[in-house]
């Protein structure tokens, strides 16, 4: 019974699937990984606490030392950074979401469910913040896709 399984799962998915199918999913799928590895399982249970306050990091930044500025600023890129590749991998996995209407808001609710998920693991601060710069990420993703092809043509066949 149980190799009836692995069968008619090969059968009906991966059969019908390209191989770069595939690997663009395992690839997104490794990316969900770190990305929850990162943001929840990487860290130590403190005190749940919440920042509503959403320039709360560039307030501290201005008001600190240079080399506490400097991971203030640091922590900002790297919400940013951290949603890039969403931005890219759901135009990729299907054509609806090369609108940022429809992407946006999936990238919202994602960075929505992660600080939801950091408030009550108590495993990271629940911040507005970190929301707007993980929607930003994924723009800038999104951004970076859709533009892409058309900068690649202007720099190799406009010569």
């Amino acid at each position: 019974m149980l190799d009836l399984i692995p069968k008619i799962w090969y059968d009906t998915i991966m059969d019908k699937l390209p191989v770069k199918r595939i690997l663009l999913i395992a690839a997104f799928a490794a990316y969900i990984l770190v990305m929850v590895y990162i943001t929840l399982l990487s860290r130590d249970a403190t005190v749940a606490t919440i920042e509503l306050h959403p320039l709360a990091s560039y307030r501290r930044a201005a008001n600190a030392p240079r080399h506490l500025a400097i991971i203030e600023i640091r922590n900002a890129i790297l919400n940013i950074a951290m949603f890039v590749p969403l931005g890219i991998f759901m135009p990729l996995l299907s054509a609806k979401f090369r609108k940022s209407c429809l992407a946006l808001p999936i990238a919202l609710l994602t960075s929505l469910a992660i600080e939801i998920a950091q408030l009550v693991t108590h495993r990271g601060v629940f911040s507005i913040e970190d929301i707007i710069h993980n929607t930003l990420g994924a723009a800038l993703g999104l951004t970076l896709f859709l533009t892409a092809p058309k900068i690649f043509n202007m720099f190799c066949y406009n010569r």
